[in-house]
Parts: structure tokens; C-alpha cells; sequence
């Protein structure tokens, strides 16, 4: 980066040499300039007038960077400003060094993030307006120019930016692989807006896509003497439209040295703006890779092959092979690019997260709507296979990842890997997660999964839904007792059964029974039976929310006979529970106390 520096008094200059000298640690090339009047050192420059050094400076560096009050740049810079995408970056700080503010070209430009540098050097405090940057929202015009990327589309930029502003997703696909984590509302499924990371310029994955095209792509040209410009360009046209290329992909044109004088190559890459690169031939004979060859050339330039080997000379990899035509030839090579997403917000930290999702009892019809927000915003949705086939329908952009019965270990760690690598995970549970459910589970594993944390997403657990389908069998005070012995002695079992009689709670049952153990819940009838009195109103509700749902109510005494199974729930009552119009109800006690 290259950046013009102007102030207009000595404590001014001061500021200003402080701050070219800790860029300079950063690699970035700044000049100071200053009024006539002060210019008493060979490192400063001088100009008459203000606009006069803006206007030079306009179209030769990337930022100007004024020392001073904010309307002496203000009015500099204003007949100067044309277009974000080409504008440079202007940053003013006050001499005082309190604050940073960026004028101009905040994304495109790098204007945002100069300032932040700029206050970082002096102790200021950089004053950032762009709506994205204060709503901590993800700039996709910042990070094209922070990866290297030219935007194609500027209208679908603006698009993407309000969209993500609104808080709603956009979507996100490249050709090439990108470190990181995808920002807050970045989701990589099908959006009707979104934006793709290609050399193909007619790439369109979205109804509205915002192309972002790598600028690596270097061309290799050899030609006959005197070759015109016309035809080396027609060639490299063809190549680029053969490859699908966009043309804004090229960053240079590379040859052998001995063409340094060829007109026409130099005014190709003058035309393009490509730099031009010139490799002697004992730099492209040691290219290392398979290219064409000929004696011919070898001959006459002393190496096989000009165009492959000089597209080649920079470490690239060959995207087209040579291609002739009227003296002239042409390859194209490029390097793979490095993409990141950089988590820069809170927003964006919280994405490493796995959403642990409560369905309900049933299918859709009994999710929250955070729930269905959840489910909606996961890239992977993971879970048991009878869970998962409830909702599969409804979210049919989502990746699943299914295991069967008892692979609740496996289920959680591989969503907690996925997550690690910045996918959008949801862990879909029956009823609510905290209860019986992956909660916990997910819980215990994460802290081997470092930087993942885990969100709770509350869902109708089976009690409850059971409960609104016989009435209102828990309005009192209640608990929940599951009968597998699978993770808990049957002894410790029964002793909850007893104080749970004991206390005259009312009993929802989980799990009453599977094949392995038909007879739990005629065994917890039986020490039930120890407390309360046979007539003791009961209910069940098999497949709660679910097609085949049946209920019914019963006494104790008679529930002890009922075949159950592990979709079923068992309402146990207290010696308050009674039947009113067939409907299993344990009064509160609101009739009882009277009005006050």
C-alpha cells in the first residue's frame, strides 16, 4: 500500500512522521508532504496548495492521509471523487491524535481499516460510520479487497450488505477453499441472494449473485516478430473465453526478456493494465512441470516453450495449455489464492456453535418458532433416524447426518466436528433437549472441541404434550420419571417411584417399556400401588403429535395391564385427580381457596 501523507504545521509533521515511520514496520510505503513554508527537510515534499497535492496524489497512490482538520480534506478531495470502486482511500486525524476518521472508500478502498491502523499507532480512536461496521455485520466488499477479489456485480453488493443489515442470510459458494469460519447470516445453501467466488464470470448460482473473481490468473505469450497488438489480444481473448476466464482474472502478462522491446506485448498489458512480467531464458528452462516443446523455439529464444514455462515462472499451475494463432501464443497459469473469513465479530465468534434443537413430540406442527428458525438457519442438521424422517421434508436444503438407536455418543461428536469447522450444526432431539434429550450430552463432550459452544433450543417435552391430549393432569406440583434401566439401576428407580407416591406428586412416565423390558411399567404399578389407592386416576397417550395417536384413561389398577411401549407416556395422578367430562384433571385449587 502506498500512501500520501499531508500536514500543515509542525505538530502536525511531527504526527505525521510518527505515523510513516510505524507503517513503515508494516511494510507500507508513505510520503510526507507540507506546506512550502514548512518544508525544511529532505523528507518532506511541498505543495502550494492543498488540492493542488490531493490532485497529484489522486490517481498514483492507494490513500491519502491528511494530518489536520477534517473540512481542509474534505474540500481537497471534492472535486476529485468520482467512484467508490476506484476512489482511493482518504483517512483524516486530527493533530492532537484523538481521532481517526475515514472520508472516503471505508470498504473497496481499505479506508476503515487504515484508520483502525492509524489509531493504532498514535492512540486515537478511529471513528468508523459505515452501517455494517457499527451493526457489526459482514462486509462483503471489505473482504473482496482484503482476499483479493474484484467485484463484478456493485449493485449486488449494496443488495447483499442490506440484506445482511436486515438481519436476513445470504448465501456463499466458491471454487476454491477458504480458512475460517462463514460470518453471521453467510449460509452456504441455496439464497435468492448470494455471491460465488469464481473465475467464471457467468457463474450464477443465485437468482442474485455478486461474482467475486480472483485477480491471479497470469497469461504466458510468446510471438513472432512484429506480432500486433490486435492479434495478441484476439489470442489471449480466446484462451480466457475457452478457459471461462473472466478477463478481470489477469493480473499479468509474462514473457522472455528478449521481448522486452516487442510493441505489441507491451501495449497489450498497457491496454489490460496487466503488469508485465520478463523472465530471462534460463529462469523459464528451470521451471519445473510438463510443457510443450520445441526444438524450433529452443533454437531461436534458447528454452522449449515461452508461453507455458513464463506463465508458469511464478510457482502458478497451468489452467489452459499453449494455444496458436497468427504467430502468436498463449497460456494461461495461475496461483491457487488464499481466502479467509476472519472471525471479526461477536457475531461471527458465536457461529461455532451447535444449535441442540427440542422437536416437539410430534412432527412439525409442534415446533417453536425458534425452533423452526434453527432449523431453518442449519447447514447439517443431525439426529436419530425416526427424529430426523419428521422433519426432513420441511428442511430440505439441510445436509443430515443420521445415526440409530444408542449412537447418542457418536451422534454428539460428530456434530460438535462439524461444528468446529464452521458449519452451522443443529442436534434435533424428541420433545425437549434438556430433558432426556442431547442437552447434556453436548454439554460434557464440548470442552474437547475447543472454541464450540453448544445453544439450547427449548422444544414441547412429552409430558406436556400428552398432558393438553388428556386434559390437565399436571396443573399441581409434578415429576418426571423415565423406567429404562439403561443408565439408571432399576433400584434407584423404584426408590423415585416411592418417594414421588410418597410426596403425593403427580407422575409423568417415560420409556414405560420396550422388548427388553416389557414388565417395567407393571413393576412400577405395583410399588405405585404400595402408596396410592387402586382407582387413582391414570391416563396414556401413545404417538403424542403423531399419526396413530391414541389415549386413554384408566384407573391404576388397570393401567398395570397396559402393553406400552417407548412412544408412549404415562400420566400417573394424585389423590386429587379426578375425571370431569372424561378429561383427566388435577385441580390447582383455585375453587378451593376462593375469591380475596
Amino acid at each position: 500500500m502506498r500512501i500520501a501523507c499531508a500536514a500543515f504545521t509542525q505538530q502536525g509533521i511531527t504526527l505525521a512522521r510518527s505515523l510513516r515511520d510505524g507503517l513503515a514496520k508494516r511494510g507500507v510505503e508513505t510520503s510526507l508532504s507540507c506546506p512550502q513554508r514548512l518544508a525544511e527537510t529532505p523528507d518532506l515534499q511541498s505543495f502550494l496548495t492543498v488540492g493542488s497535492w490531493a490532485s497529484d496524489a489522486w490517481n498514483s497512490v492507494d490513500a491519502l492521509l491528511f494530518v489536520g482538520a477534517a473540512g481542509i480534506a474534505t474540500r481537497a478531495i471534492a472535486p476529485l471523487v468520482r467512484d467508490k470502486m476506484s476512489d482511493p482511500a482518504v483517512v483524516c486525524v486530527d493533530e492532537g491524535a484523538r481521532f481517526a476518521v475515514p472520508l472516503l472508500s471505508g470498504h473497496v478502498g481499505g479506508a476503515n481499516e487504515l484508520a483502525r491502523r492509524v489509531a493504532e499507532l498514535c492512540g486515537a480512536q478511529a471513528v468508523v460510520t459505515t452501517a455494517t461496521d457499527v451493526n457489526e455485520v459482514f462486509a462483503v466488499d471489505e473482504w473482496a479487497r482484503k482476499n483479493g477479489l474484484v467485484i463484478l456485480d456493485r449493485a449486488e453488493a449494496k443488495r447483499i450488505s442490506a440484506i445482511l443489515l436486515e438481519g436476513a442470510e445470504v448465501g456463499f459458494q466458491s471454487d476454491f477453499p477458504i480458512a475460517g469460519y462463514l460470518p453471521h447470516n453467510v449460509v452456504n445453501r441455496k439464497c435468492e441472494t448470494g455471491f460465488v467466488v469464481s473465475y467464471d464470470a457467468h457463474r450464477r448460482p443465485f437468482a442474485h449473485t455478486l461474482r467475486l473473481v480472483p485477480q491471479n490468473v497470469v497469461v504466458g505469450v510468446g510471438c513472432k516478430r512484429g506480432s500486433s497488438v490486435r492479434s495478441i489480444l484476439a489470442l489471449i481473448d480466446a484462451c480466457l473465453g475457452e478457459a471461462h476466464i473472466a478477463p478481470e482474472a489477469v493480473c499479468a502478462l509474462a514473457t522472455i526478456d528478449i521481448k522486452a522491446d516487442e510493441e505489441g506485448i507491451r501495449e497489450a498489458a498497457r491496454m489490460r493494465g496487466w503488469d508485465l512480467r520478463l523472465h530471462s531464458a534460463k529462469t523459464l528452462d528451470a521451471v519445473p512441470g510438463t510443457f510443450s516443446s520445441s526444438e524450433f523455439v529452443r533454437k531461436t529464444v534458447g528454452v522449449d516453450n515461452v508461453c507455458e514455462r513464463a506463465a508458469c515462472a511464478n510457482g502458478a499451475s497451468l489452467l489452459l495449455k499453449k494455444r496458436s494463432a497468427d504467430g502468436v501464443t498463449v497460456a494461461l497459469a495461475a496461483t491457487d489464492p488464499y481466502l479467509t473469513f476472519e472471525a471479526a465479530t461477536q457475531n461471527d465468534r458465536r457461529e461455532r456453535s451447535v444449535a441442540c434443537v427440542g422437536l416437539g413430540p410430534g412432527g412439525v406442527d409442534d415446533l417453536t418458532l425458534r425452533a423452526h428458525k434453527a432449523l431453518r438457519a442449519a447447514e447439517v442438521i443431525v439426529g436419530y433416524k425416526t427424529y430426523v424422517d419428521l422433519i426432513r421434508d420441511a428442511y430440505p436444503n439441510a445436509e443430515y447426518v443420521v445415526t440409530g438407536m444408542r449412537g447418542e455418543v457418536e451422534r454428539c461428536r460428530r456434530a460438535l466436528e462439524l461444528a468446529s469447522t464452521g458449519r452451522r450444526v443443529a442436534v434435533v432431539c424428541s420433545g425437549d433437549p434438556g430433558v432426556y434429550g442431547m442437552a447434556g450430552l453436548l454439554f460434557e463432550l464440548a470442552p474437547e472441541y475447543s472454541g464450540v459452544g453448544v445453544e439450547v433450543v427449548p422444544g414441547v417435552t412429552a409430558a406436556n404434550g400428552g398432558a393438553a391430549v388428556l386434559g390437565a393432569p399436571l396443573m399441581h406440583d409434578w415429576c418426571a420419571i423415565s423406567l429404562s434401566d439403561l443408565m439408571t439401576p432399576w433400584e434407584d428407580i423404584e426408590r423415585r417411584l416411592r418417594a414421588a407416591a410418597e410426596a403425593g406428586f403427580c407422575i409423568s412416565l417415560y420409556n414405560p417399556a420396550s422388548r427388553g423390558r416389557a414388565d417395567h411399567l407393571h413393576r412400577a404399578c405395583d410399588i405405585l400401588l404400595e402408596h396410592l389407592s387402586a382407582d387413582t386416576v391414570c391416563g396414556f397417550v401413545r404417538n403424542i403429535g403423531r399419526e396413530g395417536e391414541t389415549s386413554m384413561t384408566l384407573t391404576l389398577a388397570e393401567l398395570k395391564d397396559v402393553e406400552a411401549d417407548m412412544r408412549t407416556c404415562v400420566f400417573i395422578g394424585n389423590e386429587r385427580t379426578k375425571l370431569i367430562d372424561g378429561r383427566m384433571v388435577t385441580p390447582r385449587g383455585y375453587l378451593q381457596r376462593g375469591p380475596r
